[in-house]
């Protein structure tokens, strides 16, 4: 009975901490003491669940594509993570993984800023140049904690391991677009190693296919990729309309700008959520297929898709983004191609994107 007992506990105290630990998103380290208490989050709880909703639409879609494999396998690895400091509208992370990777993560409430660069990475210590940006060199001091019980179920391997502490040493970066100057010497790491799982495939629900009223739901898919001012940039615009009520469409709009400076990767993404006059697709029965964007801030202009039977489509307009390091990149012209995909199941839209999509 004292065993169980022990091994209730650990098993509480392991769930606990896998809780508030989410390598994923290196921000949400320490959800409730780091994260959780920003204004701009609960502030835009409304747009998070816009997006979410657009997510369940598309989840919702029948999906008439060949079955998948029984078995998915989950990769392991090592990350770990540094919160270095937060404020009213940002948070700044830094993670390593054992690939050598050192990640700077500066992120505010639509957007977030990566820096990548390779470094010197172990349990004991982090060193990182980022150049003009500055420098990461700090000690680490890890703590191992109870290990999570032995996977049961559906997935086969070993249980992520889960350990905390601190650092000491030196993070010091400059002011630099939108980067603030950080001098910190201290503070908390997080540690995660993850095994080789291989998991069962959840079954999809016969029954809940069956009932499911067709075609209720469409989904527009634009996908963009080009160059601009020496970046890469990758856009993805996603339109839910539901046939019954199309008022209460919605939908979400991503972008990313790549670059290379001084040998670091810098990525800039911005994630907004869209309304149903943000985003029009043409009547299905049209003979001319269209969609049209007219997100808001921190984009401006707008642009179109056209698509004639038998003739190439273009890709016109005057859009254009602000970039979290202040500086606007135009969306359209002649060094960008874009692909619009539009079907009432997933198979559809799947088939539309391996045929024309951009290669990611």
């Amino acid at each position: 009975m004292n065993q169980q007992a022990a091994a209730k506990t650990r098993h509480t105290s392991a769930s606990r901490h896998q809780a508030k630990f989410c390598p994923r998103y290196a921000y949400t380290v320490q959800y409730k003491t780091f994260t959780a208490s920003h204004g701009f989050i609960r502030r835009n709880a409304y747009w998070l669940s816009c997006i979410a909703g657009a997510l369940l639409f598309l989840l919702a879609l029948p999906d008439d594509a060949a079955a998948a494999p029984a078995h998915e396998v989950h990769p392991g690895g090592t990350t770990l993570i540094l919160p270095v400091e937060r404020a009213a509208n940002y948070v700044i992370a830094v993670s390593a993984s054992e690939e050598q990777r050192v990640k700077l993560l500066v992120t505010r409430p639509s957007s977030t800023t990566e820096y990548v660069t390779t470094g010197h990475v172990s349990s004991r210590r982090i060193e990182a140049d980022f150049r003009a940006l500055g420098q990461v060199d700090v000690q680490l001091h890890l703590v191992r904690r109870p290990p999570d019980p032995p996977h049961q179920g559906r997935c086969r391997g070993r249980a992520p391991l889960y350990q905390e502490g601190t650092y000491r040493g030196s993070i010091e970066l400059s002011h630099q677009g939108d980067v603030p100057a950080v001098s910190i010497e201290r503070g908390h790491v997080y540690f995660e190693r993850r095994f080789r799982q291989v998991c069962k495939r959840k079954p999809q629900s016969a029954g809940g296919n069956k009932n499911r009223r067709p075609h209720t739901v469409e989904a527009g898919l634009l996908t963009l990729v080009g160059r601009a001012e020496g970046r890469t940039i990758f856009l993805q615009a996603a339109s839910f309309v539901s046939r019954i009520n199309p008022q209460q469409s919605a939908g979400n709009l991503e972008v990313a700008a790549h670059e290379r400076l001084e040998g670091v990767q810098v990525t800039q993404k911005i994630s907004i959520p869209l309304d149903h006059g943000a985003f029009v697709m043409s009547p299905r029965e049209s003979a001319l297929d269209t969609a049209e964007i007219t997100p808001p801030t921190p984009f401006a202009g707008n642009a179109i898709y056209a698509r004639r039977p038998a003739s190439p489509p273009s890709w016109t307009g005057d859009l254009t983004v602000e970039l979290p390091n202040g500086s606007s990149v135009p969306l359209t012209g002649a060094d960008f191609t874009a692909v619009f995909c539009r079907g009432f199941s997933m198979g559809t839209l799947r088939r539309c994107l391996a045929r024309h999509g951009p290669s990611f």
